[in-house]
């Protein structure tokens, strides 16, 4: 998308959409059917599993997991590692609730 920033060595699995003026920065790992929102900003060597969605303006701070299934909330500030299938909102990022399937 338009305005949009993928750095060297970053790895996007099958699937993935990366909206207007996002980044993600040097070595990190996005996996299969993921939406990386606009404005977004994954920092470096970050590994996202598969399913994820990180939301409009949201920061993941270098060097950090997000599990599979998470959704991260727009705007939110991650600092720590995001456990798969949950929902993390705010700044910084807390856990609100566990997703059910």
């Amino acid at each position: 998308m338009a305005g949009a920033v993928v750095s060297p060595d970053v790895r996007c699995g099958e699937n993935v959409l990366v909206n207007t003026s996002a980044v993600i920065e040097h070595g990190s790992r996005i996996g299969n059917h993921c939406h990386i929102a606009s404005g977004a900003v994954v920092c470096g060597d970050v590994q996202i599993g598969d399913e994820v969605h990180v939301g409009a303006g949201a920061t993941i701070v270098q060097g950090l997991q997000i599990g599979s299934g998470a959704v991260i909330a727009a705007g939110a500030v991650i600092t720590e590692n995001v456990e798969p299938l949950t929902l993390v909102a705010g700044v910084p990022g807390k856990v609100k609730r566990k997703i059910n399937t």
